[in-house]
């Protein structure tokens, strides 16, 4: 059977056990019968590191997600994806953290939210991970594309000092003590 439309439309994909095949920009509609199909080991791997891929996912913060979402809205419009239902934050942590397994060599399932912020302190921003191939390289600008996922703070590292109080150079006294010293001297 085969049917024509117009208009922007999302219709399923299944209807009961017919599979819905899109066409021609969604303009052709072809009805399909089920294809019985094999489980491969590539969709048993994806199946075991999914538990994973989603705890990381709960770990990282919401700025670290929302940069994501901005990388995940820009690439849907550069690629021109036909089906943009596949396409969000998520699925482009995915592909950012199989790109991590395989340049660093450690398993999904022995990742930890500190080693992928150590990933992201290195590659400090999307243009980074985008220049170091652990995400897709865009021809479009993104506007959050230089934004910091790691700000790093550096605290004041305050020093004691010590003073000269008597005449030996053999005591000293912290300013703290001399402080106290002085309030005690005025009290009395």
């Amino acid at each position: 059977m085969r049917v024509y439309l117009t208009g922007d439309h999302k219709f399923p994909k299944r209807i009961g056990e017919s599979i819905v095949a899109y066409y021609a920009n969604n303009n052709v509609v072809i009805l399909r019968k089920p294809v019985k199909r094999a489980i491969l080991p590539q969709n048993i791997a994806i199946k075991n590191n999914q538990p994973y891929l989603c705890a990381l996912w709960q770990g990282m913060e919401v700025p670290i997600k929302s940069l994501f979402a901005d990388y995940a809205k820009i690439y849907k419009i550069n690629t021109r994806q036909k089906r943009t239902q596949g396409v969000s934050a998520f699925s482009m942590f995915i592909y950012f953290v199989y790109r991590a397994q395989k340049r660093y060599g450690t398993l999904i399932k022995n990742m930890s939210i500190e080693f992928i912020m150590s990933i992201f302190k290195q590659f400090n921003s999307l243009a980074k991970l985008m220049k170091g191939s652990l995400l897709y390289s865009l021809g479009m600008r993104v506007s959050s594309q230089n934004v910091k996922f790691v700000s790093v703070r550096k605290e004041p590292v305050e020093k004691e000092e010590s003073i000269n109080f008597s005449k030996d150079n053999d005591k000293k006294i912290d300013n703290k003590e001399e402080s106290e010293h002085v309030e005690i001297d005025l009290l009395e």
